[in-house]
């Protein structure tokens, strides 16, 4: 590969799609490459995988290598392309970037920052100075807020707006999340209490095993969930034992206390506030990267499946995505056109989006269902979504990242209702099967089609706060649990 993710040279790769921001090819002859090498190597199984780890280009290659070794361990080929008699493995690149678990901003965390965003030097120059040198007044905080505003902000005729939330579909009109808007002390007071809980959780060595419940229906079900909503009595799905944290789940403001004026505390305060816009500036690029993920997936991936499916008609392709490469991938399934031949199996490993999205109906609505409802409709075999319970940054701070505003957790607590797919798998979708990865990996255990959830905590459970285990994805397991959800023979 080249020296940069985002270098034109990158798509020289023959195994590999490369994207620009708007979703955009940055080579028009690089899926001709693509499905020269597959036709060349004679797969018949072809793995599209997406991530986000696109740093730089060394981190790129890394991941990507880390990835395809899951799938050419034990076998003569262990570099790009098939492996012996099994499938070709395609790299999605696209303008992504991860945040390091390091409190603070560095050189290389800056230079990500840039490539994100071209043409913002002078504005993230600004955001690493004020998040380094901490000045000592509240304004300076309330300044970062204004500038993580210029920076991720779209007008509402953009087309990345239409990919800021995965809680509604064309009924329901998009907005950006509250903590762009909030008052931004408040908002980082609110994420330097979660750390805190985060820490705190960490030092957990088990969690409780997880409660299944099913929708209450008839007139013998129950009028209260076990969780104790009345919403929550219609939503089927799996439950955490309990809320990442008390405090996420209780139905007060997300907010713990007033900003503290003339108090004497102050200066323990502001040193609270900063830990908080450390951790705003990760969620804003954060919600920003997931927002093109979208517009990406749906513009850019979605048209190049449908160019490779006809150039390749006798080859089965794959998608797998993980974090916000998970959301790529889901809404590249939901813009494929009927006539082009879907997928043959989708798996997304901890996937940040709304485990509300493939809902058809929103449990805290009369209205209006999941932006990506009937997408398994697009997709041949089954959607598997694993999802682990020791991911903080999607049971903890994904929830806060995604309240929008005028919308209240009183009922179901905030982890419930801005929940994500890769903390507690699908909720909301009545037949969606829950298994544990142990069970999803023996024969035939896998639907044929449709949507399951798959608890994969078994596995991926190491990392450090505040995002846990979100990126402990480099296990045989779930390279196992794609080869069964496409039913590719090894």
């Amino acid at each position: 590969m080249s020296d940069s993710a985002h270098d034109p040279d990158t798509t020289s790769a023959p195994w590999a799609l490369q994207f620009d921001a708007d979703g955009g090819e940055t080579d028009s002859e690089q899926g001709e490459r693509v499905a020269a090498s597959a036709r060349a190597a004679g797969v018949r199984d072809l793995v599209l995988l997406a991530h986000t780890a696109h740093n730089d280009a060394e981190t790129t290659t890394d991941v990507d290598a880390r990835f395809r070794a899951l799938f050419t361990e034990g076998t003569a080929d262990g570099g790009e392309g098939p492996a012996g008699d099994g499938p070709g493995f395609v790299s999605v690149h696209w303008p992504g970037m991860r945040f390091g678990p390091e409190p603070g901003l560095t050189d290389a965390t800056e230079s990500a920052l840039r490539r994100t965003f071209p043409g913002q030097d002078r504005l993230i120059a600004d955001l690493r100075s004020l998040v380094d040198e901490r000045p000592r007044q509240f304004s300076a905080v309330d300044d970062v807020g204004m500038l993580l505003r210029r920076l991720v902000e779209e007008p509402l005729h953009a087309p990345a707006a239409a990919y800021a939330t995965d809680m509604g579909d064309e009924l329901l009109p998009q907005s950006d999340p509250a903590m762009l808007f909030d008052s931004t002390s408040h908002v980082c007071e609110g994420l330097a209490h979660a750390l805190e809980r985060a820490q705190e959780e960490a030092e957990r060595a088990e969690q409780r095993p997880e409660r299944i419940e099913q929708p209450g229906r008839g007139p013998e079900a129950p009028t209260v969930s076990k969780s104790g909503t009345l919403t929550e009595a219609e939503t089927a799905g799996p439950r955490p034992a309990d809320a990442p944290t008390d405090w996420l789940a209780r139905p007060d403001p997300l907010t713990p206390s007033a900003r503290p004026f003339g108090s004497a505390e102050s200066g323990r305060a502001l040193d609270r506030l900063w830990d908080g816009a450390h951790q705003l500036l990760c969620q804003v690029v954060s919600y920003a990267v997931r927002r093109r993920a979208g517009m990406i997936g749906e513009g850019g991936l979605a048209p190049a499946l449908g160019q490779l499916a006809e150039a390749l008609p006798d080859t089965r392709i794959h998608l797998v995505g993980h974090g916000a490469g998970a959301r790529l991938v889901a809404y590249a399934a939901r813009g494929l056109k009927e006539a082009t031949g879907g997928p043959a199996s989708m798996t997304l490993l901890q996937g940040a989006l709304s485990h509300f999205a493939f809902a058809a109906h929103l449990p805290q609505q009369m209205r209006g269902g999941g932006a990506l409802a009937g997408v398994a409709r697009s997709v041949a075999g089954p959607v598997v979504c694993a999802y682990s319970h020791h991911d903080r940054e999607l049971g903890l701070l994904f929830p806060l990242a995604s309240r929008m505003i005028g919308e209240s957790p009183s009922l179901v607590g905030a982890d419930r209702l801005w929940g994500a797919l890769g903390y507690d798998g699908v909720q909301g979708v009545d037949g969606c099967p829950t298994l544990t990865l142990a069970d999803a990996l023996t024969e035939e255990a896998l639907p044929s089609s449709g949507y399951v959830s798959v608890d994969a905590s078994a596995v991926v459970r190491r990392g450090v706060p505040p995002q846990g285990a979100h990126f402990d994805v480099f296990h045989p397991e779930l390279a196992r649990l794609v080869l069964a959800a496409g039913r590719i023979a090894r």
